[in-house]
């Protein structure tokens, strides 16, 4: 007999694909996040470097300070090749462009909330539905809303992803700030109702951390469940 308990039910391929599908997202999703905090940051260290450069030709003088180097004007000569995007009609101060490139800055935040919006489009427009396909507990051709609604709900229903749909919920429709339902996290408990909701890296950290152990998770369900038989004595 096979030591394996076998759901005949289950689509275990269908499994095996949904977990390859969100590991590639969320490998796509980290590096996304993480090549654009490398960005901030050499933009932030090139901002300052460049500040250091130029107030050591202005020594002792009125000029020979980061309030006033702060408000010349920034471009992207040395970082953008020539006509990169609209990079040549930008206008920013140097001081506007340090505020906005620091780790509590608007673009660390903002990029947070993209991956935060991504991750849960992918599951609610996708993965959730096919989940509870492969489970068996939802038919794949299923058109009544109701059922779809009730099979979802009943088996295709996680923690992280109930946090992550009040977050997004904040992003996309309160600009930011958290509404009423962000009183009811149970994984990620940092806001309440009405705080602006700036992410900090330590808390991506604990989100990409959360969601790779729900892709673990997934990722165990493509396999039946083993089992050990005891022969009667």
């Amino acid at each position: 007999m096979s030591p394996h308990k076998v759901d005949p039910n289950v689509d275990y391929k269908r499994l095996h694909e949904l977990s390859e599908e969100f590991t590639a997202l969320w490998n796509r999703l980290q590096a996304l996040y993480l090549d654009a905090a490398a960005g901030f940051m050499f933009v932030h260290a090139n901002v300052e470097a460049y500040q250091k450069k130029a107030r050591q030709y202005v020594e002792g003088s009125e000029l020979d300070s980061e309030a006033f180097q702060d408000t010349r004007t920034f471009d992207y000569t040395n970082i953008l090749p020539d006509g990169f995007v609209t990079s040549a009609i930008h206008q920013s101060t140097q001081g506007e462009v340090k505020k906005r490139n620091k780790l509590s800055g608007q673009n660390f935040i903002m990029m947070a909330q993209l991956c935060i919006v991504s991750f849960y489009d992918f599951w609610e427009e996708y993965l959730r539905r096919e989940y509870a396909v492969a489970k068996g507990k939802l038919a794949r051709g299923e058109k009544d809303e109701d059922r779809i609604k009730e099979a979802v709900r009943d088996h295709a229903s996680h923690d992280i992803w109930g946090d992550l749909y009040y977050f997004r919920t904040s992003i996309v429709h309160k600009l930011g700030v958290a509404n009423s339902d962000v009183a009811k996290c149970r994984v990620f408990r940092w806001f309440k109702p009405g705080d602006q909701m700036n992410f900090t890296p330590a808390q991506m950290r604990e989100i990409f951390v959360a969601l790779l152990a729900y892709r673990n998770e997934l990722f165990s369900e493509r396999f039946p469940e083993n089992y050990i038989e005891i022969a009667p004595a």
